[in-house]
Order: C-alpha cells, then structure tokens, then sequence
C-alpha cells in the first residue's frame, strides 16, 4: 500500500467509503475491515515501523464500537424478537434479531471507517502525498507548499509546547495542558515562524504563478490503475450482486 500513489489510493478509499455508507451489511464491514487491517499490518511490518500505531488508536475505536453495539440494539425501531434481516454467507441464509443487526451495523461501520482511515494515514508518506496531490489532482502550488510548510512546523510547535511546560514548572507555576498561559506563548512562536517562513520562501522565488518541476515527480503506474479497478469497479459490482 505505501508504494502507491496517494492520489489514487485516496480517490479508491474515498469511493469504497461512499459505496459502504449505502450497504447496510454488517458482514461486508466486517471483511472490509479485516482486509484494510491486514494490509496496514503489513505494510508497517515492511517498513520496520511498529505495529503499535495501529493498535492503540483501534483501543479507542474499538469501545467507540462497542458502545456503538449497544445504542444500535438498545434503540431501535424493531422489536428484539421481530427477525427482519437476512444476510447471505455463502450458501448459508442467516436470519439475525432486528434489534442485533441494528447495533452489528453501528459497530462495524465504526470499525470499517476507522480502518480505512488508518490505513490511508500510515502508508502515505505526507511528502510524497502532498507532491501527489499537486502533481495528479492540479492542487494549487501555494496550498501545496503551504501544507509542507506547515508540515514541517509541527514538530517544532511540539517541541516549544514542551520548553514552555517545562520553563513554567521551573518558575514554580502549574499549567493545564490546554492553559491559556501555554496557547497564547505557542500562537505568538507560531505567527513569528510563519512570518519568517513566508518571507524566506519569497526570497527564495517561491511563487503560485511560476511553473516548477520536480525532482522526483509522483505518477500513475500499473498497480495504481489496478488500485481503481479493484476500489472503483469491482467492489461496487460485487456490492450490487451481494
């Protein structure tokens, strides 16, 4: 999944997410949600990256779902012992509680979302996608420089959060995390970096009406077309025929 291109994985998550949202099939959630697991597994087990940044944010998400179960069967419009969904397995006809498949729906969708999310997150190289997104899907240069800028910044706004903390703990002052005393410090750094930013991008002839090349331009190559096919074509079809 990592060496495709964003673009493209972006456009086929986008298109399986809104052929989900109409499928009211608690089953096809669930595969779907093992299929984009095991695929981000995967790719973060090739990478040498740790399995852990997908497991904990599912932590959350997995009691989201749960609680998500619970609403679905406790406030439905179904009685509990009224059967009024089938779903095919196979060749097996599986005939599940209204109130059951209400909260299987809630849940799955949860988890389904969130896996799609994750795995869309934690194989796109933010570089290579913002290079993408301007190569592929025409998005202006200044945005695109604007979130690379910006990109780059963050962990510099994580590091300042952090002397801040530690330089009123020093003075003997207990802060919030979200104190006002820390925000303000950070939003003043922030506007002074982006200043600095913007002018040395300037004078460096960084303009949104000049055309540029790249050095390692992103494109579109056999496996990306067969990402849309699978994401785009087959699995709307097979949605349908289900």
């Amino acid at each position: 999944m990592s060496s495709l291109n964003p673009s493209t994985k972006l456009i086929g998550l986008v298109v399986m997410t809104m052929i989900l949202a109409g499928v009211h099939n608690p089953i096809l959630n669930v595969v779907v949600f093992l299929v984009a697991s095991i695929l981000c597994l995967q790719s973060l087990i090739k990478e040498h990256r740790g399995v852990h940044l997908y497991f904990y944010p599912m932590i959350p998400i997995t009691l989201l779902a749960i609680g998500m179960f619970f609403t679905g069967y406790r406030f439905t419009s179904a009685p509990s012992s009224v059967v009024n969904s089938h779903i095919m397995t196979g060749s097996t006809l599986a005939m599940i509680p209204g109130n059951v498949y209400n909260g299987l729906i809630f849940a799955s969708r949860v988890l389904v979302y969130a896996s799609i999310g994750l795995l869309f997150a934690l194989t796109s190289d933010p570089v290579t996608m913002v290079r993408s997104f301007e190569k592929q899907l025409h998005v202006p240069q200044m945005f695109a420089y604007g979130l690379l800028a910006a990109w780059n910044v963050f962990p510099h706004m994580a590091q300042e959060y952090k002397k801040t903390k530690i330089a009123f703990q020093a003075r003997g002052i207990h802060v919030l995390p979200f104190s006002p005393k820390l925000l303000v410090t950070l939003m003043v750094k922030t506007t002074r970096w982006s200043d600095e930013l913007a002018m040395a991008m300037e004078s460096r002839g960084f303009s949104s009406h000049q055309t540029r090349t790249s050095y390692q331009a992103p494109v579109i190559r056999k496996r990306d077309m067969i990402f849309l096919a699978v994401t785009c074509v087959l699995f709307p079809f097979c949605c349908i025929v289900l």
